[in-house]
């Protein structure tokens, strides 16, 4: 396993460092209070979420107070504040995270509204889901939190058993996966919550997805989830349809999305506006489904992040065969939170044999 080597406080990325060249979160959220006093009819809700970590210590065993205020204050800040400026005067201004990144998912003219807000979103789930200062030390008082904490549920362990092999096998698909990831973006544990037969003894089916750049895995915005890494797959290859003839299966789907665009015309949402236009042949209208056609409906358990702003502080390229992404996967697996991902799953529990 490696160990993490943390940089002195005197370093810097990209002109990022710890001294009075680098742009505080105030300073850079400066633009967002402008804007709001340029637009007094509403209040600007996309602020900072409330995080679980203590800035001046970061994430123990994983991210340094430096790495924690680049990787989080100041990567969100900036995602936030551009955002704002997106949305100023629209729908989209009192509407949570979540929803911005569905609405705007089949819609290219709002790519720049997902893309900020699905990035905001992604990088906020991957911190919920780690143990803070308080949980990591081992010296604290509530010794029992700490241990339910750090130890995977009974239930979850039972469940990755059965989908996995162990929880061993799913650290070493999760280091796997994340190394042969030449872009930035994401890895996730899932629960299918439809879409896929049982799995186990409680019924519960585990997997594991990949999104690219700000790719999100709820099936809502499966139209960005953006599960291929085009550093390594040609343009032809990604648009091939397995078992296509003569582009029919492209033709069903292309008839598919236009069928549900056509449904969700009856509103004024840019989302409407723009399948409306698209779809004004369609005749057919019914209940918007926001799967893709064959979709799996999905529930996020826990969240890998391997954009090189939050490891890359801290971790280094690894160059030397030291450090880099791969140590910083192996540290990130012991800081992870499993009693919160266990809540989160609410997993069935096997049932008792009579």
């Amino acid at each position: 396993m490696f160990r993490p080597r943390l940089r002195a406080l005197g370093g810097s990325i990209g002109g990022i460092g710890s001294h009075g060249g680098r742009q505080s979160a105030q300073s850079a959220l400066a633009p967002l209070s402008q804007s709001a006093q340029a637009v007094p009819r509403r209040r600007l809700i996309h602020h900072m979420p409330i995080s679980r970590h203590d800035p001046r210590v970061g994430v123990p065993n994983l991210l340094s107070a430096e790495g924690y205020d680049l990787a989080w204050t100041q990567h969100m800040a900036l995602m936030l504040n551009r955002l704002n400026q997106l949305v100023t005067g629209t729908d989209y201004e009192d509407r949570d995270l979540k929803n911005i990144v569905i609405d705007t998912a089949r819609v290219p003219a709002l790519a720049s509204i997902f893309n900020h807000a699905s990035m905001a979103h992604n990088t906020d789930f991957f911190f919920k889901q780690l143990l803070p200062a308080d949980a990591s030390n081992s010296n604290n008082n509530n010794t029992t939190t700490t241990a339910a904490q750090k130890e995977i549920p009974a239930t979850l362990r039972a469940a990755i058993d059965d989908n996995f092999g162990s929880p061993e096998t799913l650290r070493r698909e999760f280091a796997a996966i994340a190394q042969g990831m030449f872009g930035p973006g994401f890895v996730w544990l899932v629960k299918a919550t439809a879409g896929l037969g049982p799995s186990g003894r409680g019924g519960d089916s585990l997997r594991l997805l990949t999104t690219y750049h700000a790719g999100s895995p709820y099936p809502g915005a499966h139209w960005r989830r953006q599960a291929v890494d085009m550093n390594t797959v040609g343009v032809e290859s990604a648009a091939a349809q397995p078992g296509a003839e003569d582009g029919q299966v492209a033709d069903a789907a292309r008839a598919w999305i236009n069928d549900q665009a056509h449904a969700a015309s009856g509103s004024n949402s840019p989302l409407a506006v723009a399948a409306a236009s698209a779809t004004a042949t369609s005749t057919q209208v019914g209940t918007t489904d926001r799967r893709p056609p064959g979709g799996v409906d999905v529930l996020p358990l826990l969240c890998l992040s391997t954009w090189e702003h939050v490891w890359l502080r801290d971790y280094g390229l690894g160059a030397d065969g030291y450090g880099g992404k791969a140590a910083f996967v192996e540290a990130w697996w012991n800081a992870v939170d499993w009693q919160a991902v266990s809540d989160l799953a609410n997993l069935n529990r096997p049932k008792l044999k009579m």
